[in-house]
């Protein structure tokens, strides 16, 4: 505040008007106001501009909530934040922001330290610092995603509580969400987009989502073993782990789909320099029929699910890549994504 300002008696806010009028918009607070709440009904690009065109910058996991804010042409404005390993950000050249994802093959943002993936960051993704604990750094940023993967979430009215009535039971609320496919409907990737199928007669569905009147649903059937194959190309099949070690830096951030055999969870300590100190781990021997070992980090309930599983227990596993080859040992690092119980 200048001088004349503060000199002026509090009597008289003159200048307080005048510096809320020379603020720009986005400066000035507005009054009781909040951002909206949105939580990603479907796996979703983010990006720097609204528009299929925009940069991308990160994929975001269904499930997270976020912030919105201005929406554009079917875009909304949105705030991403969570926490990412301090390793795999340097300081931005960017005035506008504090850090940079500088990994080659991006890096993954948590809800906490170790804590379940909620989005991935692609290398250049500019951030702004919170707060850093324990090797990890708090980071948010704002960016644009399709408004239609965005479901509103309700805030709670400020209110007198309601008069108890008895609970409903679990089933009564998925009653309301099941209902009869018709024979012949046509099955659709997205509104409007391919055909990926058509039901043979009438079946059960589970509606899943509703918008601009259509509604996407979830049918149930069995198919032979042989008939199944990892959903896309963006796993990878047959790749060994002496093509990945080395390969380096082409496989690290790709999926790959390996059979391992179990041996233990561990905890990294500062030895283990590829991983935060306190990252738990599965040790696994493989991919078999390889005699080497691959670390597997999880997450805290992939870690707590595979808590019971005995040693030497064959697991069917898809992983993303993210190291090809440990500092010391140069065992490959994998980040699990997905699990069987069973060879194939």
């Amino acid at each position: 505040m200048n001088k004349q300002c503060s000199d002026r008696p509090a009597a008289q806010p003159a200048c307080w008007w005048l510096l809320l009028l020379a603020l720009p918009p986005a400066v000035i607070p507005a009054s009781g106001a909040a951002q909206d709440r949105y939580r990603v009904s479907a796996a979703e690009n983010f990006r720097q501009e609204p528009g299929p065109d925009g940069r991308l910058l990160a994929r975001v996991n269904e499930g997270v909530a976020v912030r919105g804010g201005e929406t554009r042409d079917g875009w909304v404005e949105v705030t991403l934040e969570g926490w990412i390993w301090g390793r795999s950000v340097r300081e931005s050249p960017s005035a506008d922001y504090d850090l940079v994802v500088g990994a080659a093959s991006g890096e993954n943002l948590r809800e906490g330290p170790n804590g379940r993936v909620v989005a991935r960051l692609l290398r250049g993704f500019l951030l702004d610092e919170v707060t850093r604990r324990d090797g990890w750094v708090h980071v948010r940023r704002t960016g644009w995603m399709w408004g239609r993967t965005l479901a509103r979430e309700q805030a709670a009215p400020v209110a007198s509580a309601p008069a108890p009535r008895p609970p409903a039971r679990a089933e009564e609320g998925r009653m309301v969400d099941r209902m009869s496919l018709a024979a012949r409907a046509a099955l659709l990737a997205t509104p409007d987009g391919d055909t990926v199928g058509q039901a043979r007669g009438a079946m059960p569905a589970r509606v899943l989502a509703r918008t601009d009147g259509w509604v996407r649903v979830q049918v149930e059937g069995w198919v032979r073993d042989t008939d199944l194959s990892p959903a896309g190309d963006s796993v990878l099949l047959g790749v060994s782990g002496a093509e990945v070690r080395s390969g380096g830096a082409g496989y690290e951030g790709r999926l790959v789909r390996w059979m391992v055999q179990f041996v233990a969870i561990q905890t990294a300590d500062e030895l283990r320099r590829d991983m935060a100190p306190g990252q738990r781990y599965a040790l696994t021997r493989g991919p078999l029929p390889e005699a080497g070992f691959v670390y597997v980090t999880l997450t805290p309930a992939q870690a707590g699910a595979l808590d019971g599983v005995a040693p030497l227990t064959f697991l069917t596993i898809v992983a993303r890549v993210r190291t090809a080859r440990s500092r010391y040992l140069g065992n490959p690092i994998l980040e699990l994504v997905d699990y069987r119980v069973g060879d194939e």
